[in-house]
């Protein structure tokens, strides 16, 4: 029973005992609104169906979970086992869909080098870069791995050629512009800068009286007022300003590109590719070539060769531009050849464009410029970055016949003559540029029966004295029985 009251009005009681008139108030129900009850039991009751509704959900949750794991690999994660249970529900998808997860794996067994060479390449897009990164960061245990044993390899072992080749395999991305970065070191220690630290063959690269080279010609006039009229052009032609625009920022791309974009150049079809060195066949294609200087190897000057080359390619740049009799500007294409004959003379040549290689215009009278069709023609070519100096073209045409040597199925046509190519503009980072020295090459099928009749007419007149003057017919003349 409830304890007497101070006061003599009736005790307070809940409704419910109100109605039964029961010694102590029965607990609520769950069909009682809370809002009749007090605000300590209206928080309980919340609190409680609160509690209830979250152990329904996440038993829920936990009930689907166990399913799906004992209906797939525990391996797999949620939504690649969702992705094989629709596949297992319809068998016919399985014969005309890989799942992704197969894809995945495979492309998970590559280097990571060549992961990271996706990041190095100017092309690549933005959703490209995005999965290179995040494929990365996956297997940053793997890049960990092998930075401590490439640093422990050149720390302990003190080899540095095996940490590099730990690091940056071959056949990367990264490798080739490293090596290309020695090639670009040595060349600078041992060709350009003994040559222009020399005071005498500085005098060189500037004119003077005796000087036979032709300065380039430039009108400054009519380059003003074609760049006026041009911007004039642009200004009333937005959608012409926008394509300029978009063919500038294309262009200066190349400073980071191997092989220029935008250029043309001619065709050709790789025969054989070894290590180092690749075999060519062109399809024929129209070359307009000057005459540079007359190699003398006793005095070579690289610095006196810097100036002659700039002013033969600006001769052929001239012509292309329509500095011709015919006033016709014509596209800058690639590569910039230099032919080297067995006699020692130098000729510079531009590929014509395919449009005008049938009808070339003729060039201006006082220009020492021809035009040639080139055949059909099999080259062997190897490649090399940096800079074209006078002793690099040594050293790589003595590589390229030290590999023909060993070359099956080919062989040397002449090993005096060369071809040097440049692919870039020269814009582009030193240690990225492509040049190639290549010579005209035959197949062995076609040299050997050249040789064997050469051969064959040289030792005819020998064997005839030989046979005369056996010793075994002397003996039969004079003696019927032996």
């Amino acid at each position: 029973p409830h304890p007497p009251l101070l006061s003599s009005s009736p005790p307070l009681l809940l409704p419910s005992q109100r109605e039964t008139n029961l010694p102590f108030p029965p607990l609520p129900s769950h069909t009682e609104s809370p809002r009749t009850l007090p605000n300590r039991e209206r928080m309980r009751v919340s609190t409680m169906r609160s509690f209830t509704a979250f152990g329904l959900v996440l038993g829920l949750v936990l009930l689907v979970l166990t399913i799906v794991q004992t209906r797939t690999p525990t391996r797999l994660p949620l939504r690649a086992a969702l992705s094989t249970r629709r596949l297992n529900a319809n068998p016919l998808r399985l014969t005309n869909r890989v799942p992704r997860t197969c894809v995945r794996v495979a492309e998970a067994k590559k280097p990571w080098q060549l992961t990271a060479d996706t990041l190095m390449n100017i092309d690549a897009t933005q959703e490209e870069r995005l999965e290179a990164i995040r494929n990365l960061f996956e297997r940053r245990d793997e890049l960990g791995e092998t930075f401590r044993s490439a640093v422990s390899t050149a720390i302990e072992n003190r080899d540095i050629n095996s940490a590099k080749d730990i690091l940056y395999p071959e056949g990367t991305e990264a490798r080739r512009q490293i090596d290309a970065l020695e090639t670009v070191r040595r060349q600078l220690i041992s060709d350009i800068i003994p040559e222009i630290s020399n005071p005498e063959k500085l005098r060189s690269l500037f004119p003077s009286a005796d000087n036979t080279v032709t300065p380039p010609r430039i009108n400054a006039t009519e380059a003003i007022k074609q760049i006026r009229s041009e911007v004039q052009s642009l200004s009333k032609d937005p959608s012409e300003l926008q394509s300029r625009i978009s063919s500038y920022v294309e262009e200066s791309k190349n400073i980071f590109r191997r092989t220029p974009v935008g250029l043309e150049m001619p065709n050709y079809t790789v025969l054989a590719k070894g290590e180092g060195y690749e075999i060519r066949e062109y399809e024929p294609y129209t070359i307009v070539s000057t005459p540079m200087r007359k190699q003398v190897v006793a005095s070579d000057d690289p610095a006196k060769s810097i100036v002659e080359n700039a002013g033969a390619f600006s001769t052929l740049a001239g012509y292309l531009f329509g500095e011709n009799q015919e006033k016709k500007a014509m596209q800058m294409t690639a590569p910039v050849e230099v032919t080297i004959d067995s006699e020692g003379s130098k000729d510079m040549a531009f590929v014509l464009p395919s449009d005008v290689s049938e009808s070339a215009p003729a060039p201006e009278l006082d220009d020492d410029i021809s035009i040639q069709r080139l055949p059909s023609q099999i080259v062997a070519v190897k490649e090399f970055p940096g800079f074209v100096t006078e002793q690099e073209i040594k050293r790589q045409k003595a590589e390229l016949l030290d590999i023909l040597e060993d070359c099956p199925g080919y062989a040397v046509a002449d090993k005096n003559s060369f071809r040097v190519l440049q692919w870039n503009p020269p814009y582009t980072l030193p240690w990225i540029r492509r040049n190639e020295i290549c010579t005209k090459v035959l197949p062995v099928a076609e040299v050997a029966p050249a040789t064997f009749e050469e051969e064959t007419l040289e030792e005819a007149p020998e064997e005839v004295p030989e046979v005369i003057e056996d010793p075994i017919i002397e003996v039969d003349e004079t003696s019927e029985l032996e």
